[in-house]
C-alpha cells in the first residue's frame, strides 16, 4: 500500500533549491566570491555585450511578468548569476513557451533559464551542469475522481504546449488524449469545464493558481513516486554547442554563497515553502563537469549503445522494448548527467549480451560483476551497487546452507559471474548452467537439481511472480558488488562514467534501491525471504538445542521459537504495534472475508501533524516517545477484537475496521479526536507540554469483485490528503 505524504513534506520536497554541491566552501563565506574566467570566456563576455534570456508571461511563482517586469524565482536567480559573471542580460518577453524553444533552436535568444532535459531538447540545447530548481510534478483532478497511480486509466490530460509533459505523454501514454494550452490557467479552466480529466504541471505552480482562484472541489496530487514524472530537475539551457556560455553560467551559479541563496529564499518564501531537510539537500547532487576532451568524445560519438540482461528483475530487464529495473533508474541518471542520449540494443539472453560486448556492438552495460575473465574484453568503473547471493530450492526440500549441499547438483545462469567465483572456491561441486532464469528454476521445481544460485532480490522476485513453490534457504557473499563496464580500452568513455558514478550521492543510490526493493519484501510470498537472516540465526540456536533435549522437547521449543520470531517480525520496532507487512496480510484476508459476507469494511489513516516540529525542537527521542504514547492511547480507544491498529511508516497509523459503516467510522474518529484533544504531551527538557493534533482520512466500501483492497487504500489516502489540505486536526471521509 502506498501512502500520500503530508502536504508539508510534499512542499518541502518541492523546494526550488539551488544545486551547489561543490560550492560548500563558498557557502561558508558570506562575502561575494570572485569568479575566475579563462581568456576565452573573458573574450566571449566582451564580444557579447547583451545576453538574451527568455521570460514566461505567466508561470507563477517561478517565471512571469508583473507590472512590465520579469519576476519570479528563476528570473531573480539569473539576475544574480549574471551580476556575478559580468553578463548584461536582456529579458525577451511576449512569446509562448513553444515559441521560446523555437527561438533558442534558431539562435534568436541565448538562454532559457529553466528547462528539463529531454531527448528532443538535447538535439538543440546544451544544458548547464548545475540545476536551477527541482520540483515535484502534480496532477490536478476533480474531487472524488480517483485514477490509478500509473495514469493507465485516465482518458484526457491538459498540458502546456511543448512542456516536457507533452513529449513524455506522447511517448509513454499514446492512448491519453492531450489538450495543449499556452498557460496553466487555461489548462485548469479546461478541467473546471470537464473537458479533460486532469492537468499536469509543477505541483507548486498548480497550487499557486488553485489557491488564488478560490476554485473548489479540485485535488492536486504530487506524483512523488511515479515511474515517468518524478524528480527531474531543471537547468539553464543555451544554444547547442555554446559551451563557453554554458561554462560562464556554471561559474556564476557556483559563485553564489549561502547568504545569496538565503536572501532569495526569504523573498519568495510566501509563495514557495523552502525546507532544509537532509533529504532535500542530499537530493541536490553535483553533476559531473566533463573535460573538453570528454565532451568532444560524446559529441562525436552520438548516442551511446547499451546492452543489459533481458530477464533479471528487479535489477534489470527488457519488457516491450524498454529497459526497466534498478539499473534503468541509474541509466536515466547517467543520461541526464552527461546530456547524451542512450539507446538500448535488445538481446534475448545474458550470454547474447556478453557476446555483443565482446563484439563491440554496444558501448557499455550498466550492471555487471568485475571478474578476471571479463577483464579480458571489458574495462570497469568502481563498484556502485551491492546485493547478497541467495540459494533457492523446492518448498518441500530440507533447508540446508550452501556448504551443506555442495555434493548436490546446483544451478546458475550461463556465463554468470557466480560460476567463476564458486567453481574456484568449491572445485568439486557439480554446477549446472542454464540459458535463462526460467530454465534453471524449472529444473529446481522438477527436481532435476537441488537448488539455484543468484542475487537475493532476483530470487525473491521470481518467488513472487511465478515460483511460489520455491523458498530461499541461504544467503551468502553479502557484499557481492556490481559495476558498469565499457568496451576494453575505451578510456574516454570509462573516464566519463567514472565521473558520473562518483557524482551520485549515497542518498540518491539508496533512494533508487528503496524504490524497488521494499516492495519485494512486503508481500506474503516473500516474508520468508525477508526473514532469512533471523530464521538462520534461530536454526543455529535450534541445532545447539538438539544436543541438550529429546526429539520431542526440541520439536516443541522449535515451534514456540518460530512462532515468537514470526510475531517479532510482524511488529513495529518502536511502538510494538503490527507493522506494514502484518497489516498487508491482515488487510488481504479481511477483504476476502468482506467479499464473502457482503459486509462493509472501513479504513482510517491517521497522520500526526506535528511530530516533525517536536523532533526539531526537542530531538528525535521526544518524537519517538510521542509516537509510543499515541500508539498506547489509540490502543485504548480501538478495543473491538476484530479491528486492527498498525503503524505503517513514520508518523502514519492505520485502523482497519471490518463490518463498520460510515456512521461507525464517525463515532470512532470522534473518540480519537476527543482522546487527542485532551492529551498534552510532555518530555524531559520541555518547558511546557505540547498539544498534539492528527489528520484522519477515512473510506468505507463493500468488497466486491470489481476492486482489490488497493482501492480502499487509495480512497483513504485521497481523503487523508484532503484532510491535511484543510489544516491540522481535520477528518475527511471519502465521497465518490
Amino acid at each position: 500500500m502506498r501512502l500520500s505524504l503530508p502536504p508539508a513534506l510534499i512542499t518541502m520536497i518541492n523546494i526550488v533549491f539551488m544545486t551547489l554541491a561543490f560550492a560548500h566552501n563558498a557557502f561558508a563565506q558570506l562575502e561575494k566570491v570572485d569568479v575566475e574566467f579563462t581568456d576565452q570566456e573573458k573574450q566571449y563576455i566582451k564580444d557579447h555585450p547583451i545576453i538574451k534570456v527568455h521570460t514566461a508571461a505567466s508561470w507563477h511563482p517561478f517565471n512571469y511578468i508583473e507590472n512590465g517586469k520579469a519576476s519570479g524565482y528563476n528570473n531573480d536567480l539569473i539576475r544574480l548569476v549574471a551580476e556575478r559573471a559580468g553578463l548584461n542580460i536582456e529579458f525577451v518577453v511576449g512569446y509562448e513557451w513553444s515559441e521560446y524553444l523555437e527561438k533558442l533552436k534558431n539562435k534568436e535568444i541565448d538562454v532559457i533559464s529553466n528547462m528539463k532535459i529531454t531527448p528532443e531538447r538535447q538535439k538543440f540545447t546544451t544544458f548547464t551542469h548545475y540545476q536551477t530548481l527541482s520540483s515535484v510534478d502534480g496532477l490536478l483532478t476533480r474531487s472524488g475522481e480517483v485514477f490509478l497511480n500509473d495514469l493507465s486509466d485516465i482518458q484526457s490530460i491538459a498540458v502546456i504546449k511543448d512542456f516536457y509533459y507533452e513529449e513524455l505523454l506522447r511517448k509513454y501514454y499514446p492512448d491519453i488524449h492531450l489538450m495543449v494550452t499556452n498557460t496553466t490557467e487555461e489548462a485548469i479552466q479546461l478541467l473546471v469545464e470537464e473537458k479533460v480529466n486532469g492537468v499536469l504541471d509543477s505541483y507548486d505552480a498548480i497550487n499557486y493558481y488553485v489557491e488564488r482562484s478560490l476554485l473548489q472541489n479540485l485535488v492536486n496530487t504530487a506524483l512523488i513516486d511515479h515511474k515517468i514524472f518524478h524528480y527531474l530537475p531543471k537547468f539553464m539551457g543555451v544554444q547547442k554547442g555554446n559551451l563557453i556560455l554554458r561554462d560562464i553560467l556554471d561559474k556564476g551559479l557556483l559563485s553564489l554563497n549561502k547568504q545569496d541563496i538565503d536572501k532569495l529564499h526569504q523573498k519568495w518564501k510566501s509563495q514557495i515553502s523552502f525546507g532544509k531537510s537532509s533529504y532535500a539537500v542530499n537530493y541536490q547532487d553535483r553533476l559531473p563537469i566533463l573535460s573538453s576532451r570528454q565532451q568532444n568524445y560524446l559529441d562525436k560519438h552520438g548516442a551511446l549503445i547499451m546492452c543489459v540482461d533481458p530477464d533479471w528483475l528487479p535489477i534489470e530487464a527488457i519488457r516491450h522494448g524498454k529497459h526497466i529495473g534498478i539499473s534503468a533508474e541509474f541509466v536515466r541518471l547517467f543520461a541526464q548527467r552527461i546530456s547524451s542520449p542512450i539507446e538500448l540494443l535488445e538481446t534475448s539472453t545474458w550470454a547474447e549480451t556478453l557476446q555483443a560486448l565482446k563484439d563491440g556492438t554496444c558501448d557499455f552495460t550498466p550492471t555487471i560483476k568485475n571478474t578476471p575473465s571479463r577483464k579480458e574484453f571489458l574495462s570497469f568503473t568502481p563498484d556502485y551497487v551491492t546485493f547478497p547471493l541467495a540459494l533457492i530450492t523446492e518448498e518441500d526440500n530440507h533447508p540446508y546452507k550452501l556448504q551443506q549441499v555442495l555434493h548436490k547438483p546446483l544451478g546458475m545462469l550461463k556465463d554468470g559471474s557466480y560460476r567463476e567465483l564458486l567453481s574456484e572456491r568449491y572445485s568439486d561441486t557439480q554446477f549446472h548452467e542454464f540459458r535463462t532464469l526460467k530454465e534453471g528454476l524449472d529444473a529446481v521445481s522438477d527436481g532435476d537439481i537441488y537448488g539455484f544460485i543468484d542475487v537475493l532480490p532476483v530470487m525473491v522476485n521470481q518467488i513472487q511472480h511465478g515460483y511460489p513453490n520455491l523458498k530461499i534457504v541461504d544467503q551468502f557473499e553479502s557484499d557481492y558488488s556490481f559495476a558498469l563496464a565499457v568496451e576494453k580500452g575505451n578510456l574516454p568513455l570509462l573516464s566519463i562514467f567514472n565521473k558520473v558514478i562518483e557524482s551520485i550521492s549515497l542518498q540518491k543510490k539508496q533512494e533508487i534501491l528503496n524504490k524497488w526493493l521494499p516492495a519485494l519484501y512486503e508481500r506474503k510470498t516473500s516474508v520468508q525471504g525477508y526473514l532469512i537472516a533471523v530464521i538462520g540465526m534461530s536454526l543455529i540456536i535450534f541445532l545447539l538445542l538438539l544436543l541438550l533435549f529429546s526429539n520431542k522437547m526440541k520439536y516443541v521449543k522449535l515451534q514456540k521459537k518460530n512462532t515468537h520470531l514470526e510475531k517479532l517480525a510482524m511488529r513495529d520496532y518502536l511502538t510494538s504495534l503490527p507493522n506494514q507487512a502484518y497489516f498487508n496480510e491482515f488487510f488481504k484476508k479481511e477483504w476476502v472475508r468482506s467479499r464473502r459476507s457482503g459486509e462493509n469494511i472501513s479504513l482510517l489513516l491517521i497522520d500526526v501533524d506535528n511530530t516533525k516540529l517536536i523532533n526539531e525542537q526537542h530531538g528525535r527521542s521526544a518524537g519517538d516517545q510521542c509516537l509510543i504514547e499515541l500508539a498506547q492511547r489509540l490502543n485504548n480507544v480501538i478495543q473491538r477484537p476484530a479491528d486492527l491498529l498498525a503503524r505503517l511508516e513514520q508518523d502514519t497509523f492505520a485502523v482497519l475496521l471490518p463490518d463498520t459503516s460510515e456512521e461507525g467510522v464517525k463515532a470512532l474518529t470522534a473518540e480519537i479526536f476527543y482522546m487527542v484533544n485532551s492529551w498534552s504531551f510532555s518530555f524531559k527538557g520541555m518547558n511546557q507540554p505540547d498539544s498534539i493534533t492528527v489528520s484522519i482520512g477515512a473510506a468505507c466500501m463493500v468488497s466486491n469483485g470489481d476492486y482489490l483492497e488497493d482501492e480502499l487504500s487509495r480512497r483513504a489516502e485521497q481523503a487523508l490528503y484532503q484532510a491535511q489540505d484543510k489544516g491540522k486536526g481535520k477528518l475527511v471521509i471519502y465521497k465518490k
